[in-house]
């Protein structure tokens, strides 16, 4: 299997690439797929003068915009307005579609969603996820037909506007402010007791809630993160294994071994050595 340092990103518009800058269309979608053994870096803080989202199908992002921490899952979409700030701190296993549109692209830029001058993130409901789907890969196909994608823009955001008042933002959950202190990369991850009582919660606390909000125990988040810095300082550094081991807050460095060798199959070395031909 071929091994890229970069997420695979299809365009069904001239090649741009870094998606996050500024565009120079009124409308651009491209798709960001990094399933597989596909190590992630992490996109840094953005600023553009036009409308950006992000609609996820598959996997998790951990975002920031406009200093909100924001934790996307399966089926949820992200409307970030023009001139906020935002960076994209860490995704995985990630099938999304992503891009960005100009006001004045739009049949009708009334919606209240595009103008509380802040990231909204909007929980797609069940019944609409198939609907929502069909209509992005509308937007994906279609181009060289701006009054096509013009109506499905529309009906996508018509749609997000109605389910908005029903959504409940996780960023003001308990458990986002915890994966965001877990991906804070000026810091060592530490265990889950240390995180609770930065937090002022009690560890049963934070695993419970964290585990509700996520489907993934408060351990489980550390673990993804220190598998997810150790694959970066592998790849992209020259560090010692013992210095990469240490990175991660795993000082014992047969311990960081057997622990990156059971999520990945692959021991330190295998992994810089392959990630690296």
């Amino acid at each position: 299997m071929e091994h890229s340092s970069h997420p695979e990103m299809q365009t069904s518009h001239p090649q741009i690439h870094n998606p996050h800058q500024h565009q120079s269309e009124p409308f651009v979608i491209r798709r960001l797929n990094t399933q597989g053994r596909v190590v992630a870096r992490p996109i840094p803080v953005t600023q553009r003068m036009s409308y950006a989202f992000f609609y996820l199908s598959e996997g998790e992002v951990l975002t920031e915009a406009g200093g909100e921490s924001l934790l996307l899952r399966k089926d949820t979409m992200l409307i970030i307005p023009p001139n906020v700030p935002y960076a994209v701190k860490w995704y995985d296993n990630v099938d999304a579609m992503m891009g960005g549109f100009e006001e004045s692209f739009l049949l009708d830029p009334s919606y209240q969603l595009l103008h509380t001058h802040k990231a909204e993130l909007i929980n797609i409901n069940t019944d609409d996820v198939a609907l929502m789907s069909a209509m992005m890969q509308k937007l994906s196909v279609q181009p060289s037909k701006p009054h096509i994608v013009q109506y499905a823009l529309d009906f996508i955001l018509k749609l997000l506007n109605e389910t908005m008042d029903s959504t409940t933002h996780e960023s003001d959950s308990l458990a986002v402010r915890f994966i965001d202190e877990v991906f804070n990369r000026s810091e060592v991850p530490e265990g889950v007791n240390r995180y609770a009582e930065q937090l002022g919660v009690s560890p049963n606390h934070l695993n419970k809630v964290v585990k509700a909000h996520t489907g993934r125990t408060a351990l489980e988040w550390i673990q993804v993160s220190r598998l997810n810095y150790a694959k970066y300082l592998l790849r992209d550094t020259t560090l010692p294994i013992i210095d990469v081991a240490a990175r991660v807050g795993l000082f014992d460095q047969s311990y960081f071994s057997r622990f990156f060798k059971k999520h990945t199959g692959l021991s330190p070395m295998g992994y810089r050595n392959e990630t690296k031909n």
